[in-house]
């Protein structure tokens, strides 16, 4: 469940100013239900889009990818946008949203019949980005999360922190209302920190996130996975990503050097919906893993929100590796 939105990216070199834009659809939902359609999962998308031609062109996308659009509502408001003026080098990118009113702010409770919706789910995945939009919405994802609870399903959460879209104390407090009901959670050691201001004494990174990780558990036992990556960024376009998979231990993965990225954008998404994969398929901790590293390495190969390789690709990639992976 998220809402789907138009990404308008300046070209490599241009700024925002230039007006000049390629258009991408995406979101944060949207791409890890694409990404797990294409490693066979049947996924269903719950949004809501305008009842107009840009709704049509997203539910077209969807169907291309095979995700079910049939809980998708529509209404006569816009569809929500961000614009990302690429960086390169030392320069960053910068990102403007433009989503207030649009159709899926409108969502509430009484859109969805719950028994209806979960009938034939058994996972269900949101992020902290949907939770932001609004009170409104935060209160309805709050109520399907005691519906899941309720009825045994799986609880994917990803925190998926956006300054510009709210404070860390709003987005603390919906933090800890969400995790009791959580099963997989992806948060890293800032999620820790700051919202639910835990501390560490140890002494590297990788011993610190295993403690946040540990006392996680220890106040939401409910939770039987948490992950993450660390991003290195030696530039914009050069970056090494590393992933972490906790169970009752920490879990590395290789550090893997991308050079010349294509495009950033969704690859968080892709690595979690690689590590999904593999947990959902009760593979190897360490496959998945590093299944959903090297899902995340090749998105930032292509344009786009969504990583669309295939299983087949993302393994032979795991086995064969280029020169650019530090091992």
């Amino acid at each position: 469940m998220g809402e789907t939105l138009l990404r308008y990216s300046t070209h490599k070199g241009h700024r925002f100013s230039e007006l000049d834009f390629q258009v991408h659809i995406g979101g944060s939902e949207t791409n890890i239900a694409v990404s797990l359609a294409q490693y066979g999962f049947d996924t269903t998308l719950l949004t809501k889009l305008p009842n107009h031609a840009l709704g049509d062109a997203v539910i077209s996308y969807l169907k291309k990818y095979d995700v079910d659009t049939t809980q998708i509502l529509r209404n006569d408001m816009r569809i929500g946008s961000y614009f990302l003026e690429n960086g390169s080098g030392n320069r960053t990118s910068q990102v403007i949203y433009d989503r207030k009113y649009s159709a899926m702010t409108s969502f509430c409770l009484d859109d969805i019949d719950m028994e209806d919706l979960f009938k034939d789910i058994d996972i269900f995945v949101v992020s902290g980005i949907t939770v932001a939009l609004n009170e409104t919405v935060r209160q309805a994802v709050l109520k399907m999360l005691e519906y899941c609870r309720g009825n045994n399903k799986c609880v994917v959460y990803d925190s998926n922190y956006r300054a510009k879209m709210w404070t860390i104390e709003e987005a603390g407090q919906a933090f800890k209302q969400i995790l009791p009901y959580v099963t997989i959670l992806s948060a890293g050691h800032l999620d820790a920190q700051n919202f639910l201001g835990l501390t560490s004494s140890k002494e590297t990174f990788e011993k610190q996130l295993a403690d946040y990780y540990q006392q996680i558990k220890k106040m939401y036992p409910n939770i039987q996975y948490i992950t993450c990556t660390k991003r290195d960024i030696l530039s914009t376009s050069v970056n090494d990503l590393t992933g972490y998979l906790y169970d009752n231990c920490l879990h590395i993965s290789q550090t893997y050097h991308i050079d010349d990225i294509v495009d950033r954008v969704g690859g968080g998404d892709a690595y979690l919906s690689g590590v999904l994969y593999g947990l959902l398929n009760q593979k190897d901790i360490d496959y998945s893993l590093e299944f959903g590293c090297c899902a995340s390495v090749l998105k930032h190969t292509i344009h786009g929100d969504a990583n669309t390789f295939h299983i087949a690709e993302i393994e032979s990639f795991m086995e064969a590796g280029t020169s650019r992976i530090n091992r």
